[in-house]
């Protein structure tokens, strides 16, 4: 047997102390990271063995108009949920059967959660699920049946572009926002998404203690329970009658009508068609749903107020008489012959009035929605000058209207021809059109609202807004919204006032007179806007009353033809609707509709005193 020297003993010594030590501090790690760093998550997880936290979830906030009626509200629905650490594999095959669902379907759900935390399996429980769950509760451990609220729409109640809806909580969601959980119901659109944090309230928890199986063993503490927070009620800004009789006007149709209170930007009515039924979406929103309104060609889930960009015709003709006249390229006396068309080099551009409008003036112009006259005024102008213009009416570029997805729409400029075309490959040809509202140019009906809530207010311009203000309900605190105020710049009164009259002509006895309004005073413009993808679209924007206006409205039909024949009509019912409350006799006798003015005439004196302008400081530049 070799005997170890005494050196090497020690160091055979030292060898075994600093292995005892090296697991002495092994173990010390291990006790620390126990005892101390994560002595939360552990003490955690030894409660979820006898006590599990279950959710409360708030009511979500309704939705009312301007007069209170209930617009959105809640109803009762079932949620079952799954404990996955509690459920076996014999429970799950038994619930799938229960809720018809496949077990694939419910471990999927539940894959990667290997905890005691409810996940939510199924939503929208119909009657015979709920009571065999009840019936089989004690037979199902880690399976828990509860109560969650479901968006419910009054009868009569459409207007899917304008409310959005609620869907389940996505994994990315959840992962993005740390405040949300997977399963949780929020806005996904409209003022759903908007406001939804103020709808959606706070989310409360429930502690109840549980027994080895998992069974509930009632309340633990109910000092310790968070309760939840309801949501804010949000009151609008519309009168849902009037909403509902604009919407009857496009039935069939595909468009949008869009009108604006000009004294502070409130949204009046907000028409999309065609729509769908927001009852589709409520709860859980099932995939051949989803899929059907996606794949539908009449694009139902499409927002025209605020996404579809048009060409907006002879409407935008104003913006080039704005500029024009405050540039000083031309006075309002400035004339040009229309012979019914307009040859530019080789080109041959034919006005919509083939007989031609002869020798004519700017107002006449107007009136008349003459095209050549516009040419040759675009080209008097030029791009640059009217690309300035058009952006100092705010186009180009959202409204900021408090709904999402809002397209900015399109104003060419000489930058954005020399990158698509190159800075030889666009012609004079190309400004010509854009004079009239044609070709590159694009617009959004709520952008063509706006100009006309401009014009009226002689540029002065409210943000567009369809939330009026919101309401907690448990302390009855109003919470209201402030009206965020612009001003276009650089353009005179004088100007506004030449545009104005032309207007008025439009109405008297224009292009646009199916607009006119028994007793009211009505300013518009016409515009029948090329569609190269088919039929013409038919615009009409407007206000009223032309003197003290209250009211600002563009309405777009597309495929549809003239705009003074297809929609200046609905523009004029919405308007009569607005004023009086009802729609006059049609075709009366001139002598008829005086009387019906003059029965009108205290309705209309209550109006206007409700309707008196909001005076507002306007800068010593205007």
């Amino acid at each position: 047997m070799v005997e170890l020297s005494r050196s090497e003993l020690k160091q055979q010594k030292y060898f075994y102390t600093i292995v005892v030590l090296f697991f002495f501090f092994i173990l010390f790690i291990g006790f620390f990271r126990i005892q101390i760093s994560g002595s939360e998550r552990y003490y955690e997880m030894s409660l979820d063995n006898s006590i599990r936290q279950l959710r409360d979830n708030p009511e979500r906030g309704v939705v009312r108009d301007i007069n209170g009626q209930i617009l959105v509200d809640n109803r009762p629905s079932f949620i079952v949920s799954v404990i996955p650490r509690q459920v076996t594999r014999n429970n799950l095959l038994y619930l799938a059967e229960i809720i018809q669902e496949t077990p694939e379907y419910i471990l999927e759900k539940i894959r990667g959660k290997y905890t005691f935390r409810p996940v939510i399996i199924k939503r929208d429980l119909d009657y015979q699920m709920v009571v065999t769950l009840e019936e089989k509760r004690l037979d199902l451990p880690g399976v828990l049946l509860e109560v969650e609220s479901k968006r419910y729409y009054a009868d009569g109640v459409n207007s899917p572009h304008l409310f959005g809806y609620v869907g389940e909580v996505s994994q990315m969601e959840a992962e993005s926002r740390r405040e949300l959980e997977p399963g949780e119901m929020i806005g996904k659109s409209g003022i759903e998404l908007k406001y939804d944090t103020n709808l959606r309230g706070g989310r409360g928890i429930r502690f109840v203690k549980v027994d080895a199986e998992g069974r509930d063993l009632g309340v633990l503490d109910v000092d310790r329970n968070i309760k939840s927070v309801p949501g804010m009620d949000l009151y609008l800004t519309l009168d849902y009658t009037f909403q509902q009789f604009a919407e009857s006007l496009m039935v069939d149709k595909r468009g949008a009508i869009i009108a604006l209170d000009v004294r502070d930007g409130s949204v009046l009515t907000f028409v999309s068609k065609p729509d769908y039924d927001p009852r589709l979406l409520t709860g859980k929103i099932s995939t051949e749903v989803w899929n059907s309104l996606q794949g539908d060609t009449s694009k139902p889930l499409y927002n025209r107020v605020i996404q579809s960009r048009y060409p907006p015709g002879s409407t935008y003709k104003l913006v080039a008489v704005i500029a024009a006249l405050q540039e000083k390229i031309i006075t309002p006396a400035w004339k040009s012959y229309c012979p019914g068309y307009f040859r530019l080099g080789r080109k041959t551009i034919n006005c919509w009035n083939a007989k031609g409008h002869g020798e004519i003036n700017l107002l006449q112009a107007i009136k008349g929605s003459c095209n050549v006259y516009f040419y040759k005024l675009g080209l008097e102008i030029g791009l640059e000058t009217w690309a300035d213009y058009s952006k100092k009416l705010f186009f180009g570029e959202p409204t900021g209207i408090d709904l999402p997805n809002e397209s900015e729409g399109l104003v060419p400029t000489v930058q954005y021809f020399n990158r698509i075309y190159g800075p030889k490959g666009w012609t004079k040809g190309n400004l010509a059109n854009l004079a009239i509202g044609q070709g590159e140019l694009l617009t959004t009906p709520l952008q063509m609202a706006q100009l006309a809530m401009i014009i009226a207010n002689k540029g002065v311009v409210h943000q567009p807004h369809i939330a009026g203000y919101l309401l907690d309900r448990k302390t009855n605190r109003r919470i209201d919204f402030p009206v965020h105020t612009s001003y276009v710049s650089g353009i005179s009164d004088e100007v506004y006032d030449l545009v104005r009259t032309g207007m008025r002509m439009v109405v008297d006895g224009g292009t646009g007179w199916r607009g006119s309004v028994p007793g009211i005073e009505v300013a518009g413009k016409t515009g029948t806007a090329q569609n190269p993808h088919g039929d013409d679209h038919a615009w009409f924007i407007a206000f009223a009353p032309y003197k003290n206006p209250a009211i600002a409205i563009a309405v777009i039909i597309e495929n549809a033809g003239g705009g003074g024949a297809v929609a200046a009509p609905i523009a004029e019912q919405c308007m009569e609707y607005y004023f009086y409350g009802k729609i006059l006799p049609r075709y009366a006798p001139k002598k008829d509709m005086l009387s019906i003015a003059d029965s009108l005439e205290s309705v209309l004196q209550l109006e206007l005193n409700l309707i008196e302008p909001i005076p507002i400081a306007r800068p010593d530049s205007q």
